[in-house]
């Protein structure tokens, strides 16, 4: 009870040090916008990038729960996306605009106190599908952070969007409906909205922290994810799988500050930059 206490002691005074600065990361009237998180005298701290989840069609930069609190009281900077969600913009789009906001954040480190050469990227469901793509096929922005080592470090927080012909054979040659309205019917689409399409030829790869859940069949979404970090490793990257069968998949992300296992494995997964 006492560790409890202590915890959420620790959580609620990180929360009253953290405060959050909106900007809009594009040119234009309606350039999306994404939330900094910093803290009373940041210098040259690292920077993590975090994407919500929602299917690609909903969500919002907003709900990060305990992470902002839980990564300012660890020194780091917790910069939150919101991205043009479906059907307002594809899923091309949405790889664009986030791009265009790693781009944004590296340039405006300064602003907030943040280290442009200690940059990772964490996203939840859609979320994560969105950083890995921003790793195995950057765009130009992300790869030149890649290319001078400053994009460090990617956690795919409970996706197994990693292929999507994959996903749908297992479905009958279909893709589920979760996925159909943002990824269509066409199977080259597929293929060029999927990671494990790019990793054997990516140029430069960062370190993986891979998580799972036991939504639905735990042992199905357990082989997806570590056969993904296989075809990882065969590339040259460095990866980890955090089992969090114990969680649903909104459970896991809500854990993030929360629950010692999750946490402890990311924070320890992120000291390694």
């Amino acid at each position: 009870m006492k560790t409890l206490c202590a915890l959420i002691l620790a959580t609620l005074l990180a929360a009253q040090l953290t405060h959050a600065q909106t900007l809009a990361y594009m040119a234009g009237e309606n350039s999306p916008e994404l939330d900094v998180y910093s803290f009373e005298g940041a210098n040259n701290a690292p920077i993590i990038i975090y994407v919500h989840g929602g299917a690609w069609m909903i969500g919002d930069k907003r709900q990060v729960r305990d992470k902002p609190a839980l990564f300012n009281e660890n020194g780091t900077i917790f910069v939150s996306v919101n991205y043009t969600l479906v059907p307002r913009a594809t899923v091309e789009q949405q790889l664009a605009e986030l791009d265009a906001a790693i781009g944004f954040i590296a340039e405006n480190a300064a602003r907030f106190g943040g280290n442009p050469e200690n940059i990772s990227l964490m996203g939840h469901s859609a979320g994560a599908h969105l950083v890995v793509m921003a790793a195995v096929n950057p765009g130009p922005r992300a790869q030149a952070l890649l290319a001078a080592g400053a994009l460090k470090a990617v956690i795919s927080n409970d996706t197994v969007a990693f292929d999507m012909a994959q996903i749908a054979r297992a479905a009958g040659g279909r893709l589920p409906r979760l996925y159909r309205k943002p990824f269509g019917e066409d199977p080259a689409r597929w293929a060029t909205l999927s990671p494990a399409t790019y990793v054997a030829r990516a140029q430069t790869l960062p370190r993986f922290l891979l998580t799972h859940s036991g939504q639905g069949n735990a042992s199905a979404r357990a082989l997806v994810v570590n056969g993904f970090a296989a075809r990882l490793r065969r590339a040259g990257a460095e990866v980890q799988v955090f089992d969090g069968g114990r969680y649903t998949h909104m459970q896991i992300s809500r854990a993030v500050g929360v629950e010692p296992d999750i946490t402890q494995a990311i924070l320890t997964f992120l000291a390694e930059n």
